[in-house]
């Protein structure tokens, strides 16, 4: 589909407010499409948030926005293969392509004058995890937003279909009826033509490549770190988040659980923002700056 049909058929789903739709090349010249919301007004923080599996940057829109007002800017990127991206549905080369990736949007909006910040929501966790244990030059903090990096019992002990090829034929993992219930259920991730539907097993196998070591991963981590938790989280293991929050060795570190279910976003809009907004200001004062 024609990036700039996305972009019509999104706006009739859930009206658009204004946006900036920025287009950053990685490493092998493959477009990513970024939703940058930025702040009517000077700013000093800039968010960079990695989707889920079945999600897209769209689902952060309301997140972005509400951020946004709060002096807060935000780069939600599409993963290659998903929402606005024009590369092959569901599909990724490599998991050093993908890593290549979130490289290529740090180096793209990387500045002296502000202050980045690396974050996921879901499965976008982990791989924001498995980025800054490649390399975390230049990020501030690390932001789990409803975190799946040690996903419930059942989803976690699915077997992937792995292999080499980049068709999507394989159902993802992530049960969608789990993110929330109501109207954002039933009106806009059911029919959200975004939405991946199906991966290919080569993407299956970056799933899995990611999903090793992420216990060492997690305690090697030495930046500010800051997790927020859905109450009736049940995607996630919350249990087990926090069990191995104790070992997070950043410093300041916070962790907040907030009402809902998974989809805070949908559930848990005004926390989820007071919380991201307040966790900069935190930073900035950790740092000795005077941004806030």
């Amino acid at each position: 589909m024609h990036r700039g049909r996305k972009i019509a058929v999104l706006g009739n789903i859930r009206r658009m407010s204004q946006q900036l739709i920025d287009s950053v090349v990685s490493s092998d010249g493959e477009s990513l499409p970024v939703r940058r919301y930025v702040p009517n007004r000077p700013y000093a923080h800039q968010v960079i948030l990695l989707h889920g599996v079945v999600s897209h940057s769209g689902w952060l829109e309301t997140l972005g926005q509400g951020l946004a007002e709060q002096g807060v800017a935000v780069l939600a990127v599409d993963r290659r293969g998903a929402g606005l991206s024009t590369s092959a549905s569901g599909d990724a080369p490599s998991t050093e392509q993908l890593l290549d990736d979130v490289d290529a949007v740090r180096r793209h909006y990387a500045s002296d004058a502000r202050i980045t910040h690396l974050g996921g929501f879901c499965w976008g966790a982990t791989y924001a995890l498995n980025a800054l244990s490649r390399d975390a030059a230049g990020i501030a903090s690390f932001l789990m937003i409803a975190p799946s990096i040690f996903p419930a019992d059942d989803i976690g002990d699915a077997e992937l279909v792995v292999g080499d090829s980049g068709e999507a034929s394989c159902e993802p993992h992530v049960p969608i009826d789990r993110f929330t219930r109501g109207p954002a259920y039933e009106d806009f991730i059911i029919p959200d033509p975004l939405r991946t539907r199906e991966v290919s097993p080569r993407f299956n196998q970056c799933l899995v490549d990611m999903n090793r070591m992420l216990g060492p991963r997690w305690a090697k981590l030495r930046l500010p770190t800051l997790m927020v938790l859905a109450e009736q989280d049940r995607l996630s293991d919350n249990k087990k988040h926090l069990r191995a929050w104790r070992h997070v060795k950043g410093t300041p570190k916070s962790h907040i659980i907030v009402p809902g279910g998974h989809g805070v976003q949908f559930d848990a809009l005004p926390e989820t923002i007071a919380a991201v907004s307040g966790w900069t200001t935190e930073v900035a004062q950790a740092m000795g700056s005077t941004a806030a």
